[in-house]
């Protein structure tokens, strides 16, 4: 069964704060916003993206983790553990969506990733951030209103949903942003996330050469896809983007080994954790499209957009990341081993033949 640490950091809600003049509109989902919340539509009979009635005719599933993704690392009949401790068919993990939603704009999303993942690191290294923020921004949302469609308990019904109505709605920014994917949107200056992609070893067990971790306190998400690796803070305003990566960018030189990534993405989310700002956008229109402009992240504030890092609190990061003793990663009071970083500061070289756990 592959595992899906799903919601696994624990940290404070990452919320974004949005000025829109976009006009609301019920159907004319190939030229203006679809606003879910204020529209209050969330359902099966409604496509997620453009807010579509779905009939016979139009409507089809949208697979949450995509079918190629799937098919590739034998995830068909695997099951994806849940918010509330059931687990669902991969096959089954879908949204509602209509076809010209899914065959079309999401389908060119679908294969600008795919290609550059099957060519390599590099290829997928200089796909723009804005595919790599749509296409896993996508599959961010699409978890969460599956889970919002699934009862909490199926014996009992009336316990509610897994996810609540209320927690779909504190993305409402997220869902306008992912309509970039069927209309004009232009981000100034960037798009609002940090998307980091690695070069990984892959594992001689076909089995093991995917994982995926994502957080929805912090909007952050992680996937290994062989020996491609990506992690993102979807909504930091391009914090770690800006400002981390460089600390980051050496582990981008050799292929990490799993548990490296493993470690890199206990870094990355307890980085996220870190983020001390509250983005703010300003959506308008502007010559046919729509404008997606951010705030400075400083704004008037003089405290540092990140808070300071504790050593302890990062340590169990790393312990539950990797499913080990705290005691195994952590050394008071400020020592945490890794996997990753050599004494001198390079990247430190592990093979699937050698034992990669630190001694007893």
């Amino acid at each position: 069964m592959v595992n899906h640490p799903f919601r696994q950091a624990s940290a404070r809600v990452a919320r974004t704060d949005s000025i829109t003049q976009a006009e609301e509109s019920d159907y004319d989902p190939n030229n203006l916003l679809f606003q879910a919340v204020a529209k209050r539509r969330f359902g099966l009979s409604t496509c997620f993206l453009c807010g579509r009635r779905l009939g016979i005719r139009n409507r089809s599933d949208e697979h949450v983790i995509p079918r190629w993704v799937q098919d590739r690392f034998g995830l068909w009949n695997e099951r994806l553990n849940l918010l509330n401790g059931s687990s669902i068919p991969y096959r089954q993990l879908t949204v509602p969506c209509c076809r010209t939603c899914n065959n079309v704009h999401l389908s060119q999303i679908e294969n600008r990733v795919r290609s550059a993942v099957a060519l390599g690191f590099e290829a997928a290294r200089e796909l723009d951030q804005k595919t790599w923020f749509l296409w896993l921004g996508k599959i961010f949302y699409g978890l969460l209103l599956r889970e919002y469609f699934l009862k909490r308990d199926r014996k009992s019904p009336r316990t509610g949903r897994i996810v609540p109505r209320s927690l779909i709605e504190q993305y409402e920014l997220h869902h306008t942003m992912l309509q970039a994917t069927r209309l004009p949107m232009v981000f100034d200056p960037d798009v609002p996330a940090s998307v980091l992609v690695v070069p990984l070893s892959e594992s001689p067990e076909p089995s093991a050469r995917f994982d995926f971790r994502d957080s929805f306190t912090l909007l952050t998400i992680s996937m290994r896809l062989g020996d491609v690796g990506i992690i993102a803070a979807l909504q930091d305003g391009g914090a770690q983007r800006t400002g981390y990566f460089k600390h980051l960018s050496k582990y981008q030189s050799v292929p990490l080994h799993p548990l490296q990534f493993a470690e890199l993405t206990a870094r990355f989310f307890y980085k996220a954790s870190l983020f001390a700002r509250t983005p703010k956008f300003l959506l308008h229109g502007d010559h046919g499209a729509i404008g997606v402009m951010q705030m400075p992240l400083g704004g008037f504030s003089l405290k540092p957009i990140f808070d300071e890092w504790d050593p302890a609190e990062y340590a169990n990061t790393v312990a539950s990341f990797l499913g080990l003793p705290l005691e195994r990663v952590y050394f008071p009071p400020d020592q945490v081993w890794s996997w990753l970083d050599m004494p001198d500061g390079g990247v430190r070289s592990i093979s699937f033949e050698q034992q990669p756990w630190p001694p007893v």
